[in-house]
């Protein structure tokens, strides 16, 4: 079989299973119904308009479930087909990569897909991450473009990194941290050097800045929230000793990157020991060059977060933009000392395996649920019976103000173009209510022990100026699904007239 022929054949496969494993996610989550998980509560809410900027994540996963919420309505298929996209756009542009990297078509399908052995990407993404996986998606295609750039340098490819790294830091913050651990990483090879010493770079670069200036300059404006918010995200400042915090630090990095990678590289290490064998002199590929460097580029940046910035504290997801490219890497080493049928069949049978494995899981999620954790799981919560029951103590639509993303966001899901705030969200206030017709005004908290509105609910209200008063509190309640743990509880507020929840956009 010719080259091509292999590279056509292998490609049909990769397509095939990947849309297969793409939709069945897809239909898995449409079968689950409607109740959210956290991050789609949020883009809920978010998605109701576009803006500069909504809290301290930057705006493109909003801008883009703003526009699916356009074309698909506001609901669980707008928000779960946009993320199925984004995965497949990752597996995309990674087997992309890997086709550079291995020379035999089927190990650089399987290499792919071994990022089912990285459960942050295999779970987490499926099942509620939004901005790190736009951002894991953008560094794909990044680290794509830039090889594709050295393989054939054009205007287009300039242009199109330029719009990446312009998309990645408009889709993440720290995307920043892989931008600079490719540029580290090209700097670091002749061959990848050039590419920058081009003057289109230039374009790259003006292009880039212009498209975020917009965010940048709103981004400003709330600079003591964001930084305040980064700040606590990594830990920094929370060591007074310095050699504590590093130590700390360097702690939480290994802690962290060990949990990301521990499953794929025990697996790849069982399977294909070779790779970590010295390679062939004559076997010399630039492209896998880069990315050993791009993977030290990016742990010396995080050491360097650690010494300058004081960084304490790492988060598995961080690592998805920095480390999705490990398995290639890999195996791009064995490849190149050679791999046998029988361990790429062992590899294939592996995968196989923990991608069904998740599927199982995911689907089987909410019976298990009971028996795995103390807490009833988030998409348990009864939210059709409780929006129902609200419909029929004469609720029937308006604006609706919650104590968080998910009690706002899982009673506005059954209220069509009903205007959703919460304080979690305090930078961002909709305005998508008809003049004409406003609707009412729901106050909306889960109860737990106390029966009482929220504190931190009752403070968002008095720093919009929105007064209760007297108003009679009413709650709602509904047997939490597949379990017999109790009831989710609903208190509320319900007022006929929206202007109660009048609060002005800035």
């Amino acid at each position: 079989m010719s080259l091509s022929v292999k590279s056509a054949s292998s490609f049909r496969l990769f397509i095939g299973l990947l849309l297969g494993y793409v939709l069945v996610h897809l239909l898995i989550r449409l079968a689950m119904g409607g109740t959210l998980e956290l991050d789609e509560a949020e883009q809920l809410i978010l998605g109701q308009q576009l803006a500069w900027g909504y809290n301290t994540q930057p705006p493109l996963y909003s801008w883009l479930q703003w526009s699916f919420f356009q074309l698909f309505g506001e609901g669980i298929f707008a928000l779960t087909l946009l993320k199925s996209l984004l995965l497949f756009v990752i597996y995309l542009f990674t087997w992309l990569t890997a086709r550079c990297l291995i020379r035999e078509p089927r190990i650089a399908l399987w290499a792919t897909f071994s990022l089912f052995l990285i459960p942050s990407i295999a779970w987490e993404s499926v099942r509620d991450l939004t901005h790190s996986v736009l951002a894991t998606a953008i560094a794909a295609a990044t680290f794509y473009t830039v090889i594709r750039i050295y393989q054939q340098r054009s205007l287009g490819g300039y242009l199109a990194l330029g719009v990446l790294l312009a998309c990645g830091m408009l889709a993440k913050y720290s995307f920043a941290l892989f931008a600079l651990s490719l540029l580290l990483a090209a700097v670091s090879l002749p061959g990848y050097r050039r590419l920058l010493l081009d003057r289109r770079i230039l374009i790259s670069a003006v292009l880039g800045l212009l498209l975020v200036t917009p965010h940048l300059l709103w981004a400003l404006a709330h600079q003591d929230q964001i930084s305040g918010f980064i700040a606590n995200q990594v830990g920094e400042g929370q060591q007074t000793d310095y050699l504590a915090g590093v130590i700390s630090g360097l702690s939480s990095l290994i802690k962290s990157a060990v949990e990301f990678l521990i499953l794929v590289w025990l697996v790849l290490t069982l399977l294909f020991p070779s790779a970590y064998r010295a390679l062939p002199a004559d076997n010399v590929n630039i492209h896998r060059l880069l990315t050993a460097r791009f993977l030290l580029a990016a742990l010396l940046v995080c050491i360097a977060l650690i010494m300058v910035m004081g960084a304490t504290h790492f988060q598995n997801r961080w690592f998805q933009p920095l480390l999705f490219i490990f398995p290639l890497y890999f195996l791009s080493r064995a490849d190149a000392m050679g791999v046998t049928a029988r361990r790429e069949m062992l590899l294939r049978s592996v995968i196989i395996f923990f991608a069904v494995t998740v599927i199982v899981l995911r689907f089987s999620q909410f019976w298990l649920a009971p028996y795995m954790k103390r807490n009833v799981n988030r998409m348990q919560y009864p939210s059709a019976d409780i929006a129902e029951q609200l419909r029929e103590q004469g609720f029937n639509g308006g604006t609706i103000i919650g104590d968080s993303n998910l009690t706002v966001a899982n009673i506005g899901l059954y209220f069509d173009d009903a205007r959703l705030l919460s304080p979690k969200t305090e930078f961002f206030i909709a305005d998508n209510r008809p003049a004409e017709d406003p609707g009412q005004c729901l106050i909306a908290w889960h109860v737990k022990q106390d029966e009482q509105m929220p504190t931190s609910l009752a403070a968002y209200l008095r720093h919009q100026g929105i007064v209760v008063g007297a108003a009679k509190q009413h709650y709602v309640s509904a047997p939490y699904q597949y379990t017999e743990r109790g009831e989710h509880r609903i208190g509320y507020f319900l007022f006929s007239s929206e202007a109660t929840c009048n609060i002005e956009v800035n």
